[in-house]
């Protein structure tokens, strides 16, 4: 090798040494804006110290593989040049012929063309979601799908700018005007698609990308990110400004804040639930670095503020169940569990026994679900009439006025509710919608069994269709379906078509030969909200869901007027709940399906049974109380309890016959939420007044919903009070039977 030589490897490795590290240091540049970013949006919901250190040393950790990324991209692509706008602007400036002519025509052809691309994917997309196919299915549906489509359009627009270059040629617009414009098209195009469409992702073609202002879709980190690769791609061009040693000491002097968050002195545990719950992009590292960390493979960490007291053994960490008076901690804690008595409440049993004589022996019922519903009625004391109806049925009905769902998301709250089993307890494998296997038994599976007619009314393809819920009708009528799934609600409305299809089901002549469960889920409250020229309580998105709720509400009363004429009403029981409420900027968050604040989980419990004294039940009661209670409505007995054959409630009929004012038993209510594609495992265990709010065995929040029914004050600054509901959680959770939760 010649001196010649030498010196040119010498010179492309200094050069290709020296762009890496410009990279890297522009990666480096953006995480602190990153950081910057998740620290201010930490900062708007949490009274806490600011975690901006600790926010751009997690960015820090992204950055670097994200500039190496740009730079492998730069070196296949440029050919390791530097890159930059000016010298784009030059080069455009400069050309001529047919060379000017394609610039002047690919740039709106291009920018058109990735509308039509995003329109595509994001249709396709939004299919796949839906039918969660598997498969050729799948790639059939996938966004690959549309590659096909988009290399076809792409020899058009090749074909098209050859064919008008030498029209263009004589334009007098230049390149750079044309390509900025385009670009600018092209935002204002993909930003009026996404603010004006359907966050259901339904609507037709050109609303479709409304899904992308869904919560669960936060293209917030995605933009951080992308911020990070601008530094890569940008610095490089000045790194003739920017000595070797001074980009490599911005590329990894900032790592010097990921060690101290790792260590835990610029992240306590506060601070790192306020960035799990907040932080964009600040989230997505302190996962991959709590796992990359993980030294005992438990699935959580010693460091990041990841809780783990002992990394070396797996058996040990939050996650675990603390076995009381072992002598070991082993839910990091600080100390073992205290034993927690559970008292057989005899009291109870005899009232319930008493309950079930005086049931009338050919009893039906009819069980009303209502998608969203929060528990603030005006029975409750809403001022608006949002349910005239159902206010009246609490007139004849036993009000459970502090009924918890058992979920914040219809998928993780519906199966268990029909199931009557936690979330934690049922095999519904890992998907947005949740798919319940044959192992589990539906309450209508064990009327059916018994001889009680099924009948299932729904409006939404997951009740029906391969979900579990379909197990055990004898009829479902799902003709209010629209032919059209979307993704998670519409803007059109199909109570009225549900309420028609259920007064045909009540006026068949089999309704009065032979006891039947009736069941319809109303799906209408759900976003997005439709509006209702009759029910218009006003623009804003609280206005349109309570008109979404009169709604539902006039269409249920049809269906109660028709039981009303029927010749069964006098041994026809009515009970109606929600699967979880909606968040209105309370807590900073809309919508549902993340947290368990009480906006989300408290929700209406009505019971009407003839022959039985109407009156309010305010002790708290759970959700995984209405199987038990429907199979004592019918008389059935309780399933045999062992292997996977069993329920996990109580039996309410002692509430529904006890005397108004006599005293109402405690019990604690479980609130099980577990972990998704798009949700993180919540669970809450609600005390008497108090409520401890989990997660993975990480302490949220403990409120006092008596002094603090809006949980604005968090005590879990208290250790001894968090000390004594976590000694109450894990007695409570040492009585569930867990299935293994699938991998994702």
């Amino acid at each position: 090798m010649t001196a010649s030589s030498d010196g040119s490897w010498q010179k492309l490795g200094s050069s290709a040494a020296s762009g890496l590290a410009a990279s890297l240091a522009g990666a480096v540049l953006g995480a602190f804006g990153s950081g910057l970013l998740d620290a201010r949006s930490v900062a708007a919901t949490s009274d806490g110290p600011s975690p901006l250190a600790a926010c751009v040393g997690l960015a820090v950790a992204l950055a670097l593989p994200v500039g190496a990324a740009v730079w492998g991209l730069r070196l296949v692509l440029l050919r390791g040049e530097a890159w930059s706008p000016p010298a784009l602007v030059r080069h455009l400036r400069e050309l001529r012929g047919a060379a000017r002519a394609a610039w002047l025509v690919t740039p709106p052809l291009l920018a058109f063309l990735a509308l039509l691309a995003l329109l595509a994917l994001s249709g396709i997309s939004a299919r796949l979601f839906a039918t969660e196919a598997r498969g050729p299915a799948a790639f059939a549906q996938s966004p690959l799908a549309v590659i096909p489509v988009l290399l076809a359009l792409v020899a058009a627009l090749r074909t098209g700018a050859s064919s008008l270059a030498g029209r263009a040629s004589a334009w007098r617009i230049g390149p750079v005007t044309v390509l900025l414009g385009s670009l600018g098209v092209f935002a204002l195009g993909l930003g009026l698609l996404i603010a004006f469409g359907e966050t259901s992702g339904g609507g037709g073609a050109l609303r479709i990308l409304g899904v992308l202002r869904r919560q669960e879709l936060d293209l917030r980190g995605p933009g951080l990110l992308l911020m990070m690769a601008a530094g890569a791609l940008l610095l490089p061009s000045a790194r003739r400004l920017l000595p070797l040693v001074a980009s490599l000491g911005l590329a990894f002097g900032p790592l010097a804040l990921t060690y101290l968050a790792g260590r835990g002195v610029t992240l306590d545990e506060r601070a790192a639930l306020a960035i799990e719950r907040q932080a964009p992009l600040g989230h997505v590292a302190l996962a991959l670095l709590r796992k990359l960390s993980d030294r005992d493979h438990d699935g959580v960490s010693a460091a990041f503020a990841g809780g783990d007291c002992d990394d070396h053994d797996p058996s040990v960490s939050p996650r675990a169940l603390d076995i009381p008076g072992n002598g070991k901690d082993e839910d990091c804690q600080g100390g073992d569990a205290t034993p927690v008595v559970v008292r057989h409440d005899e009291a109870t049993e005899a009232q319930s026994a008493d309950a079930r004589a005086r049931l009338p022996a050919d009893l039906n019922v009819i069980f009303v679900t209502i998608d969203t519903l929060r528990a603030d009625l005006g029975y409750a004391g809403n001022p608006r009439p949002v349910s005239p109806h159902l206010d009246a049925l609490a007139q004849q009905s036993v009000v459970f006025d502090r009924a918890y769902s058992l979920a914040s998301y219809t998928g993780k709250s519906m199966g268990p509710l029909m199931i009557g089993k936690y979330s934690s307890e049922v095999d519904g494998g890992f998907s947005h919608f949740n798919k319940y296997s044959k192992r589990e038994t539906f309450v209508q599976e064990r009327l059916k069994a018994a001889g009680v007619r099924t009948l299932s009314v729904q409006g939404y393809w997951y009740f029906f269709k391969d979900a579990g819920f379909e197990r055990g009708f004898d009829v479902i009528d799902s003709s209010a379906a629209p032919k059209v799934a979307a993704i998670e609600g519409d803007q059109t409305s199909n109570s009225d078509e549900q309420a028609n299809a259920a007064i045909r089901l009540l006026a068949s002549a089999e309704q009065s030969q032979q006891r039947f469960f009736l069941w319809m889920h109303f799906v209408d409250p759900h976003a997005e909200y439709a509006p209702h020229p009759e029910h218009d309580f006003g623009p804003k998105p609280r206005d349109r869901y309570d008109g979404e709720v009169a709604f539902v509400d006039e269409q249920l009363g049809r269906v109660l007027d028709a039981l009303d004429k029927s010749p069964f009403v006098g041994r026809t029981a009515v009970v109606v709940t929600s699967d979880h409420g909606e968040a209105f900027s309370e807590h900073g968050m809309i919508r549902h399906g993340f947290e368990l604040w009480e906006e989300l989980v408290h929700v209406p419990l009505l019971i009407k049974v003839p022959g039985f004294a109407p009156h309010h039940v305010n002790a708290r009661r759970s959700a995984i109380d209405v199987v038990p209670t429907l199979l004592d409505l019918f008389k059935l007995p309780a399933p045999a309890g062992s292997g996977t054959d069993f329920v996990s409630g109580q039996s309410l009929l002692a509430d529904l016959m006890r005397a108004p004012g006599a005293a109402e038993p405690a019990k604690p209510v479980f609130i099980d939420m577990a972990r998704g594609p798009y949700n993180a495992e919540r669970q809450a265990l609600i005390d008497g007044d108090q409520k401890l709010t989990v997660s993975e065995g990480r302490v949220l929040g403990l409120y006092d919903l008596a002094q603090d029914p809006g949980e604005k004050l968090d005590l879990s600054s208290d250790k001894s009070r968090v000390a004594a509901m976590r000694d109450k959680l894990s007695a409570f959770k040492s009585r569930l039977r867990p299935v293994p939760m699938p991998q994702p």
